[in-house]
């Protein structure tokens, strides 16, 4: 069956522009009939876009069955690379951030020590993409092909550093001896303690976190950084000066 031309009445072999005229003239013919007492301005207003609506129709018969409407499911137009590229930057330095949390913060090492545990893939993978991403990494747009290239890195090191995150965070202490994640907890308590006290007593109590850490690393328990193992020791200086 043909979608243009359908039965055999009168409009048989009309297609759907023509149809649209033929309804056109015969609501034109309705119209004049019903509205004659508002004259002839009236009448030729409605002629007017009568045979308009048939000459669109004639010419897209397209149009008499749907409308042209934006799908909002397509695809939108991609953003330029250089804009990709400077939001995968940014992307690189939240990672970063939250690494350094690991880094920097006493606390976090003490209550998730698998951060530091090489022989853990998420670990392992992590500080591949890492470095993968840092040797990327450029102050200036690089040009197209190397940009790609840290995209791709980027979006490995995002999803390795949830994973590595993920695993730190659900392990604990889960995975030490038990006399080490007893140092762990212990030295925990310590620095929570030291927030609350000053002087003398504080700086007792930051010496023997900064010990606790400093055994485990020596034991290869965690990899105590050097940022962290030298703000502990500003943090005792200033302590013990405060007095």
């Amino acid at each position: 069956m043909n979608g243009g031309a359908t039965g055999t009445g009168p409009f048989a072999g009309l297609g759907a522009g023509r149809l649209g005229v033929a309804a056109g003239v015969a609501i034109l013919a309705i119209l004049t009939a019903v509205a004659r007492p508002a004259g002839p301005t009236v009448t030729g207003i409605v002629v007017v876009v009568l045979v308009a609506i048939g000459a669109v129709a004639i010419g897209r018969p397209g149009l008499a069955k749907t409308a042209s409407l934006p799908d909002p499911a397509a695809p939108q137009p991609d953003t330029s690379l250089r804009q990709r590229w400077a939001r995968a930057v940014d992307q690189h330095d939240r990672v970063l951030s939250a690494y350094g949390a690991y880094e920097l913060d006493p606390a976090m090492l003490l209550r998730f020590p698998a951060m530091w545990d090489l022989a853990a893939p998420p670990i392992v993978d992590f500080h591949d993409a890492l470095e993968l991403a840092g040797g990327l990494r450029s102050d200036e747009f690089p040009g197209e092909a190397h940009a790609q290239e840290y995209l791709s890195a980027v979006a490995m090191l995002r999803t390795d550093w949830a994973a590595a995150d993920r695993h730190a965070r659900s392990t604990g202490t889960d995975g030490l001896a038990a006399t080490n994640a007893g140092e762990c907890r212990k030295a925990l308590n310590l620095w929570r303690h030291a927030d609350g006290t000053r002087g003398p007593e504080r700086a007792t109590y930051l010496e023997k976190v900064l010990g606790t850490i400093d055994a485990l690393a020596e034991r290869g328990v965690v990899d105590a950084p050097a940022p962290m193992h030298n703000a502990l020791v500003r943090e005792v200086q200033k302590a013990i000066e405060a007095t």
